[in-house]
């Protein structure tokens, strides 16, 4: 059965964040990273047709794989940030390369907080 988030991309997340539980156990906070490394990647255009044409509940973006060009587009970023991926150290260089390859300006922000007492 094909996947629409395919393993490769989990196992990829769980090593980048050394993550120790199963996979099946995923964290609910990788769906932001999936937002961010791929919807938000996507072409604007794709990311509307695919909010406006989620599947009927119980069937799977997968299952229209073959009909539907935006699923397709998913399919395809998935795997091409699985292949950025497996040349990154941690979760941080990833994120830097998706949003470099993609054509989005990396910006740092510096947060000042109090000293901590002695």
């Amino acid at each position: 059965m094909k996947k629409t988030f395919p393993d490769g991309l989990w196992q990829e997340f769980g090593r980048l964040t050394n993550w120790k539980v199963p996979l099946h156990s995923r964290p609910g906070w990788w769906g932001k990273l999936v937002i961010e490394l791929i919807y938000d990647t996507l072409d604007p255009d794709v990311t509307d047709y695919l909010r406006a044409n989620k599947p009927d509940p119980g069937i799977r973006w997968h299952r229209q794989l073959t009909e539907n060009i935006g699923v397709r587009a998913l399919v395809s970023r998935c795997y091409e940030v699985i292949g950025m991926a497996k040349g990154c150290d941690d979760m941080r260089e990833l994120r830097e390369k998706v949003a470099e390859h993609y054509g989005r300006e990396i910006v740092q922000l510096s947060l000042a907080l109090p000293k901590q007492k002695k």
